[in-house]
């Protein structure tokens, strides 16, 4: 039997229209944040009347239903192949960071040679 839709799923965040239940899809169970909070579900939702598609994690806990969306322009398809990915860990946050500032220097500095070298026209 499939999950039941939760009620937060009714209506589009940005033109209020109702989903038609179809457009909605159950990709999975996401890792829990902690251990008093059951397994969040995330939702692919796209509207048919405005066409926006949203991305909706909703868990329930004995001390109530949370949920967080965000407005994207994956498919549901796209979702799905992302979803089963290994969370990012505090460590590659920081790997990204010192990869980025060390990187970024080379690409401003050859930015600003190419620039010193043909000036824009106006």
């Amino acid at each position: 039997m499939p999950a039941p839709i939760p009620q937060l799923l009714a209506h589009c965040p940005l033109c209020h229209a109702a989903y038609d239940t179809a457009s909605i899809r159950l990709l999975g169970d996401l890792p829990a944040m902690r251990a008093d909070q059951g397994k969040p579900r995330l939702f692919h939702l796209t509207c048919k009347q405005c066409r926006h598609a949203l991305l909706a994690a909703i868990s329930e806990s004995p001390h109530g239903v949370s949920s967080v969306g965000l407005v994207t322009d994956m498919e549901a398809q796209d979702a799905v192949r992302i979803h089963p990915t290994t969370p990012i860990s505090a460590d590659d946050v920081v790997r990204a960071h010192q990869d980025l500032e060390r990187e970024s220097a080379l690409i401003c500095q050859a930015w600003l040679a190419q620039s010193a070298s043909s000036p824009l026209s106006v």
